[in-house]
């Protein structure tokens, strides 16, 4: 695969994770345009060689369905040779050097081992069909590559609008995880997990190393990730991974990360927020209970 394109989400409440992923994926050496999906009208400047990359028609169709900013990651479906990143992201390597001996599409996230929030009641019965050990074949949607484009707006309006696919696609209440899990499982591409065999690449999510000592297995190229993704982690406790993505803000931006971390930290503690996440954590368990 010859990525010719780095692709983002982001507006501007995201801007210091964005600029930082930038940064980082600058220093591997990478030269890449990067590719900016705006998550809403909360625009910001842009650095060099980076670009809005936007569609009306796609984005005026998901409005129809009040879908949030995140369903417009649908537009990587319909482009080709490029890596996708969520924001909170940052690189150790550089995505051109380590997709170039592959093909398809490729995800190096480790879901596999716990695939809550991937599929809907009515995705995992598709992809059930797919394989008995289905599970290998479903990814975080917050970074993936792929070489070739999957579908046309068309044929992705078509097919997200039928039975089977309209609930997860487009009703879906929360996010949109199992919708691209079920539609790139839903094409013909081949799904390749980079921490799967025969690679086995250690993991990207930064949930997984929690010491000082988080490099330890980082010993050989091949094993060694080539970013790492946030992904639902709180990134405002600064454990020890956290300084991968704190390096790559100047001082004027640690200060307002600064002022950013004492804010969540007084909207964690009210009573308001600790009732919404005992909530979501009891829907979690009954969705699950369900399958």
């Amino acid at each position: 695969m010859m990525i010719n394109k780095i692709i983002t989400l982001a507006n501007d409440t995201v801007r210091l994770r964005f600029l930082a992923m930038e940064r980082s994926l600058r220093a591997t050496g990478c030269t890449l345009p990067l590719w900016v999906i705006p998550y809403d009208d909360q625009k910001f400047e842009l650095p060099p060689h980076a670009l809005w990359y936007e569609d009306a028609e796609l984005f005026d169709w998901l409005a129809q369905y009040r879908r949030s900013g995140v369903y417009r990651k649908y537009l990587c479906l319909l482009t080709d040779n490029y890596q996708f990143v969520d924001s909170d992201v940052v690189f150790l390597r550089n995505p051109a050097a380590v997709l170039e001996n592959h093909t398809g599409f490729i995800t190096s996230c480790g879901h596999w081992r716990t695939p809550n929030e991937t599929y809907t009641n009515e995705s995992l019965q598709f992809l059930k069909t797919k394989s008995s050990l289905w599970e290998k074949l479903i990814f975080n949607t917050g970074q993936f590559a792929c070489s070739q484009p999957l579908y046309s707006f068309d044929t992705l309006r078509a097919l997200a609008t039928t039975s089977g696919f309209i609930d997860t696609c487009l009703l879906f209440k929360f996010h949109e995880q199992p919708a691209v899990n079920l539609l790139v499982n839903a094409s013909t591409v081949k799904v390749t997990n980079l921490t799967l065999r025969p690679g086995v690449m250690e993991s990207t999510w930064a949930g997984d190393y929690n010491d000082d000592f988080y490099t330890q297995f980082w010993t050989a190229d091949e094993q060694t990730p080539y970013l790492i993704h946030w992904a639902g982690c709180d990134m405002t406790i600064n454990r020890p991974i956290d300084k991968e993505f704190l390096k790559y803000l100047a001082p004027a931006e640690l200060s307002e990360w600064s002022l950013y971390v004492d804010r969540m930290k007084k909207l964690k503690n009210s009573p308001l927020k600790k009732l919404r996440l005992r909530a979501s954590k009891l829907k979690i368990a009954l969705r699950a209970a369900m399958q």
